[in-house]
């Protein structure tokens, strides 16, 4: 399954919105804007090398580990610079991506 922005927002509730929670290995078309975006922070923003190394044909394969490391590089955890709040894009990386420590990197 192949999950959109319109299906996932279509179960948008009052309060937490869990269903944009994707599994590693969960998929997600982007759309349009979200696109125009990526081609907006490519070559700027750690994020935009992250989603193109895990995205085929416009699909993102969610890696929550790899998210939240690129989130983090640029101090904006959990969110993407320059990405609307409006977009299901944004809640995705709102609510899936892992925070990554340095306890997280097997260093003592």
């Amino acid at each position: 399954m192949i999950h959109t922005s319109e299906s996932l927002k279509s179960q948008d509730g009052d309060y937490e919105n869990y269903h944009y929670q994707l599994e590693d290995g969960d998929k997600y078309r982007l759309t349009e804007d979200e696109l125009q975006w990526l081609d907006f922070v490519r070559g700027r923003y750690s994020i935009a090398d992250h989603i193109d190394q895990n995205m085929t044909d416009g699909v993102y394969t969610m890696d929550s580990y790899g998210l939240g490391e690129a989130l983090g590089e640029t101090g904006m955890f959990p969110k993407a610079v320059c990405l609307s709040d409006d977009t299901a894009l944004q809640a995705i990386f709102f609510y899936s991506a892992v925070e990554v420590s340095d306890a997280d990197d097997g260093v003592n």
